[in-house]
This record gives structure tokens, sequence and C-alpha cells, in this order.
């Protein structure tokens, strides 16, 4: 996977209604933050550019934390730069501090190195 973006780099290479999906857990509304290598001791929310591209890696979430498949997880649209912008200004629920943005073409590397 290519480095992280950071937030000035969204900021000049998206629009303010760019969207993207995340990860959410149903009853308690919390995100999901998956672990990064980039981030290490960090809490990132991941944004992927497409539904598909949310739902495959939750696939595979599901696939390697078992505790997680009695949840409701699912691919959530928000709003990309009002996100991460509000993760950028101080830490959301579930302790999320930081955040990475995924183009199909890293979601379709991870996959294949998986």
């Amino acid at each position: 996977m290519t480095d992280p973006l950071s937030l000035e780099t969204l900021v000049s290479e998206f629009s303010e209604d760019a969207e993207a999906w995340v990860l959410k857990e149903a009853t308690s509304e919390q995100y999901l933050a998956i672990p990064h290598p980039a981030y290490p001791g960090r809490r990132p929310l991941h944004f992927f550019m497409s539904k598909s591209d949310a739902e495959t890696i939750l696939v595979e979430v599901l696939d390697v934390n078992p505790g997680l498949r009695s949840r409701d997880v699912f691919a959530h649209k928000v709003r990309l730069l009002d996100a991460v912008r509000a993760i950028a200004e101080k830490p959301v629920a579930g302790g999320i501090d930081g955040f990475a943005v995924h183009s199909p073409n890293e979601v379709y590397e991870f996959l294949r190195q998986s």
C-alpha cells in the first residue's frame, strides 16, 4: 500500500462534496478502526472511494476478526473532507485518531497480498 495522504493533500485533491465509504457498526453507531502499518499505535478510520471496496475489505476484516461477525457492521457513506477535518481536529468516538484514504488500486493490491 502507498503512504497515507495528508489532510492538505486531500483538500487539494477532492471537492467539498466528495463522498467516501467507511465501516460502521449499527448498534453502537461507532466507526470501525482498522490497524494500519503507517500508523503504529493509532486507531485510524479508513475511507474507501466506493461502497464495493469498503464491503470487500469488510469481508476480510470479518474473516480475521470472528468477534465482529455477530455485529452489524456495514459500509456507510460520508462526506470525505468534512470527516477527515473532524478527525484532524480531535479524536472521534471509539478513539479514532487518524485516517487513511484508499484508492481502488490500493484495495486491489491489499487483497492480492492477503
